[in-house]
């Protein structure tokens, strides 16, 4: 059976069809997984104010019939990190953050998007602090300002949080010519760890024994403990 896949702005769906032949479904809501499946379901997206949220009683329903879960990036990280001790699968920079609990707040992979077309809006705060974890492990800026860039960061509420708000509060602290540097040194900019994740999880769920890219996993892990806090 083709696995279900719930995905949402995290990745588009193009680029998630190249990496899993899978059926393809919204941000997971409340009442929206199977009662049992014989295949393998990924939990990337789901949805938090606007709908209720996946409960992990609906997951924990699943695992008792042998259906196989997997969850990163954004909900299914959080629930992966609540569920993981009773067989669901964690993957990715995000789950090791929230299950190390170097990050405990849920709106860090909040985000606002475009229901048409699934279009991210705003930039979610755990994109923010990978990056400037990435920064900070390339001595590109020192831990103290890597600290108050995030904490800059971390008062924008998540639905204002757009690039050119960042760039604004950003910009107080370092100076245009320093943040512009700072942005170049990435091709894309602020590193996107929720996409980034999203494809572990993706290539995870091609293998039945779960391993999937345990190097990356295991950078990750490493990496999600000297993140600035």
């Amino acid at each position: 059976m083709r696995p279900i896949v719930y995905l949402g702005p995290t990745l588009p769906r193009q680029e998630a069809a190249r990496l899993l032949e899978a059926d393809f479904r919204p941000p997971v809501r409340r009442g929206d997984l199977p009662r049992r499946y014989g295949g393998t379901v990924v939990i990337i997206d789901g949805e938090f104010g606007q709908s209720l949220s996946v409960s992990p009683n609906e997951i924990l329903r699943l695992l008792d019939t042998g259906t196989r879960v997997l969850g990163a990036a954004s909900m299914g990280a959080l629930r992966a990190a609540e569920l993981h001790p009773l067989g669901m699968e964690g993957h990715g920079w995000v789950f090791e953050a929230y299950r190390t609990g170097l990050v405990e707040a849920d709106d860090e992979v909040a985000l606002l998007y475009s229901p048409p077309d699934m279009r991210p809006l705003t930039v979610p705060l755990i994109n923010a602090r990978a990056w400037l974890y990435d920064l900070q492990a390339a001595r590109e800026v020192d831990a103290c300002t890597a600290r108050v860039l995030l904490r800059r960061a971390r008062r924008i509420f998540f639905a204002d949080r757009t690039e050119p708000r960042l760039r604004a509060e950003w910009v107080e602290v370092v100076g245009e010519p320093e943040l512009r540097r700072l942005l170049r040194l990435r091709p894309r900019g602020i590193t996107d760890i929720k996409a980034e994740d999203a494809r572990v999880v993706l290539r995870a769920a091609r293998h039945p024994n779960g391993r999937g890219d345990q190097s990356w996993t295991q950078r990750g892990a490493s990496r999600a403990a000297a993140s600035p806090s």
